[in-house]
């Protein structure tokens, strides 16, 4: 998706002025020296090459530093601690205390957690910040928290708007997809978009993507052109199909009772670096995903644009919508609803 140079001014302005209130704001720095160590680990599907990694390596260092060791979180970029729904389960099970989660894969456990995830419904990112810092981020956060798991509100990270590449043929049109042998995340929610539109969708691992592609285990597969680029899906993929079908991003969550067991004055030194991270993350990936389709497209990936309203159309006519907001439930649905401005389904 096309991001205007309007709206990175404006996106790069909020955030400097946000993270200057919030470093006005701090909690001096008590002394640590006497108190117990919080050593713990943040694991994230994100390598070092993608925002979503490096800013998480760099907030851990921070409060390291900031808190004088007396909070020491290990920081697992690319899936170190194992895929995206292994961390889940282990971020429940406290073997870890803090992770980065896309909701659509968190609600295998949190039903509803994955409600901003539904396709088509962002039209640009100042729709996205303003529902996902406001009431419906706090939904989310509200319905995670009956699941043992606590998320920092204001302290989203982004992924970007996710594309389809394919190694056989550029999506232009629904009837691409027919039979398309297409990989999605481990999430009913799109895999049961893909289908309905009438890709044979398969989930598969992020770890295991790049190596699915090359053996032809499927054809295609999608993300957002900074998941693309670190993990060098250019390579064994020919065409990008910039659908820009859903917005995903990370929350940043932590296990609840061993988050409840930090001592306040040490949690708001954490909640504030992870929102000022979350800022900063923000206007990285904002950035790259609009100067990848130059640096991709010398590395030999072929861009199209096509439109999406037909594929819109054809999930309105399959039901699709129809059917989530009956598993989403009348509550979440109208946040969803409500956040976006529009009636879905």
């Amino acid at each position: 998706m096309e991001i205007s140079r309007r709206q990175f001014g404006r996106l790069a302005t909020a955030g400097a002025l946000t993270g200057i209130g919030l470093a006005a704001g701090a909690l001096p720095c008590p002394a640590y020296a006497q108190r117990k160590v919080f050593k713990m680990k943040m694991g994230t599907p994100f390598p070092t090459t993608h925002p979503g990694g490096s800013r998480v390596v760099e907030v851990c260092d921070l409060i390291r530093q900031e808190t004088k060791g007396a909070i020491d979180i290990g920081a697992f970029p690319n899936n170190q601690l194992g895929g995206e729904s292994d961390m889940d389960s282990q971020l429940r099970s406290g073997a870890i205390e803090f992770m980065t989660t896309s909701g659509a894969v968190l609600q295998t456990v949190v039903p509803t957690s994955g409600i901003s995830a539904v396709p088509y419904v962002f039209k640009n990112y100042d729709h996205v910040w303003s529902s996902m810092d406001g009431a419906l981020g706090q939904y989310i956060a509200d319905a995670v928290a009956k699941y043992g798991i606590y998320m920092f509100s204001k302290a989203t990270i982004d992924n970007g708007f996710r594309n389809i590449t394919t190694s056989t043929k550029p999506i232009n049109s629904v009837d691409d997809l027919k039979g398309f042998k297409i990989r999605v995340p481990v999430t009913p929610l799109w895999a049961n978009a893909f289908k309905a539109l009438g890709a044979s969708a398969t989930t598969i691992n992020l770890p295991e993507l790049y190596s699915a592609l090359q053996t032809k285990v499927v054809d295609g597969q999608e993300n957002p052109l900074v998941q693309i680029n670190a993990f060098r899906l250019y390579e064994v993929q020919k065409y990008c199909s910039m659908t820009g079908h859903v917005w995903d991003g990370n929350l940043i969550v932590a296990n609840a009772k061993k988050w409840q067991a930090i001592p306040k004055e040490l949690q708001a030194i954490i909640t504030r670096n992870f929102r000022e991270m979350a800022l900063k993350q923000r206007v990285d990936t904002f950035k790259m995903n609009n100067d990848l389709v130059g640096e991709m497209g010398q590395k030999g990936l072929v861009f199209n644009t096509p439109d999406g309203e037909p594929f819109r159309q054809t999930l309105i006519k399959a039901g699709f919508y129809t059917e989530w907001k009956a598993k989403y439930g009348p509550e979440a649905w109208g946040a969803l609803e409500k956040a976006v401005g529009a009636t879905l389904g």
